[in-house]
């Protein structure tokens, strides 16, 4: 594991780091030893112990947490396959652009494919927020989950094409569809060596507006290859990764460290770092929290942190002594209530006041409750910036689990109740001469990009992947045919027909798509 880890970009180290924490974890291998010293096998200690925590994972009735179960069993099969004496086994041997069709897929197999003669991967099972779901995507495979059980019936060597896009896999195309499908990945290929070359040169739209484009990073590592990407700073900095998957909480000189890291990856460029966003599906060994019927609704976001006020001080003392002073802002997740901005402004001004800084720290919030789009005004006028964090706001809009495989296709954010929104935000914003960004996941969909503008987004922070793409968009993009475009979204009646309405309107965002 530790080998597999040290081979791949973050995504993958940080999947199986968080395997290789399975093993040192006190409870898995206390109940394995206990079953052992009672006269179990190990082999069957191990079995019984790693079974426990999975049915404790799947009775917590959350799709995510659940779809973690695969990685236990993936770690039960590897541990048992070397308590056996064999090699764990290898990938198969594919023939060039294969299309994977499985049941399911676990983390270790996928690390053992060859990735060169892989062209897509479709599941009959498996969830949006898999670890392999999120390992594929990083390595650039196209795939489709949730297939359904007749995609096992597929005869092998039968030719397929798979459309990740549309969540598709068309049986028996003709010649004819094969060779368009293949022109089309080499145009795409073309483009996107294009932008790339020109991904380094400020936004601005065919008519002057400035629009800034930001990555999204959840690692150190990740910084400078997004700056050469084009990124012009970072928009959101995941620091959960840092608290994640160990016994203790990381101390102030650790945190600063990879906060420093970060910002002259960066080379001065902004940073925004969102503070430990925690509880709901990301919950922590040394936080126990009392049990929640619905965690998403519970202790989460800035809620944990003034929970438990001992871990935001250390976090917010980490920040402030990233160099220089002004590139680091700090953002608030899942904020509801001015009372909530109140708090964290107070906790920091005492902060600054004990070390010494007379310099300000920019504080914003993130958008992701309904409470805060529809309070922005009040938000904005005493918070420094506002970034709206689509996934969470989307799912609270409209009610649904955005990590539920049943529903996942439903969950668009460019819904028009979404849209009314963020509209809202960007109005508030606007009223207190507030700059209000994007961070969600739609920042990263060039379909987006109009109607986000139209509405009064400035800044747009997406995937590192994404940056190029978005930014070619954006530049055929004129802010007022946005404004219009935007204007008329708000009074359709579903995601889909504001997807129409932009590509009737810009049909060549639809290759990008």
């Amino acid at each position: 594991l530790e080998a597999a880890a040290a081979e791949g970009g973050r995504e993958r180290a940080d999947i199986l780091a968080a395997h290789l924490a399975l093993l040192d974890d006190p409870a898995l291998v206390g109940e394995a030893q206990a079953r052992i010293e009672r006269g179990a096998s190990a082999g069957f200690a191990w079995r019984a112990a790693v079974r426990g925590q999975a049915e404790a994972l799947k009775a917590l009735g959350d799709a995510r947490m659940a779809e973690r179960v695969g990685d236990l069993l993936d770690l039960e099969r590897q541990v048992l396959t070397v308590l056996a004496g064999d090699q764990v086994p290898t990938g198969p041997s594919l023939p060039p652009e294969t299309i994977l069709i499985a049941d399911d897929l676990l983390p270790s197999q996928f690390v053992g494919l060859d990735l060169s003669r892989l062209a897509g991967i479709c599941l009959a099972r498996g969830g949006p927020t898999a670890h392999v779901v999120i390992l594929a995507a990083a390595q650039g495979v196209p795939t489709v989950v949730a297939a359904g059980s007749r995609v096992m019936d597929v005869a092998e060597g039968a030719p397929v094409i798979l459309d990740a896009t549309k969540g598709v896999l068309h049986l028996a195309p003709s010649k004819d569809e094969v060779d368009t499908v293949r022109s089309l990945v080499r145009a795409h290929a073309d483009r996107r060596s294009v932008e790339r070359a020109a991904a380094r040169q400020d936004c601005v739209t065919a008519d002057g507006a400035r629009i800034e484009v930001f990555a999204n990073l959840g690692a150190a590592v990740e910084a400078a290859a997004a700056v050469e990407g084009g990124a012009e700073g970072c928009g959101l900095l995941r620091t959960e990764f840092l608290f994640l998957d160990r016994a203790t909480p990381p101390d102030e000189d650790e945190q600063f460290a990879q906060y420093q890291a970060v910002a002259t990856g960066l080379a001065g460029r902004p940073l925004i770092v969102r503070t430990l966003d925690a509880g709901g599906d990301k919950p922590l060994a040394y936080l126990p929290l009392p049990h929640e019927e619905n965690p998403a609704l519970g202790l989460r976001g800035v809620r944990t942190g003034l929970h438990r006020p001992d871990l935001l001080r250390t976090q917010l003392r980490a920040i402030l002594r990233v160099r220089p002073v002004d590139q680091c802002k700090i953002m608030l997740p899942m904020v509801a209530s001015l009372a909530e901005l109140r708090a964290v402004r107070a906790m920091l001004d005492e902060i600054r006041a004990q070390i010494g800084r007379k310099e300000p720290a920019q504080l914003g919030i993130m958008v992701e409750t309904p409470a805060s789009a529809v309070l922005a005004d009040q938000l904005a006028a005493e918070a420094d910036f506002l970034s709206i964090g689509t996934n969470d706001l989307t799912q609270y809009v409209l009610a649904m689990d955005r990590g539920h495989p049943q529903l996942a296709s439903q969950l668009d954010s460019l819904h028009p109740a979404v849209l009314r929104l963020i509209k809202a935000a960007c109005d508030g914003g606007a009223r207190n001469s507030r700059w209000v960004g994007v961070c969600g996941g739609l920042a990263s969909d060039p379909v987006a990009a109009p109607i986000l503008i139209g509405l009064g987004v400035t800044e747009l922070s997406a995937a590192p992947s994404a940056v190029p793409g978005l930014k070619a968009v954006i530049r055929d993009l004129r802010a007022s045919d946005c404004r219009a475009a935007a204007s008329r979204a708000l009074d359709l009646t579903s995601a889909a027909e504001v997807r129409a309405l932009v590509l009737k309107t810009w049909p060549a965002i639809a290759e990008r798509a």
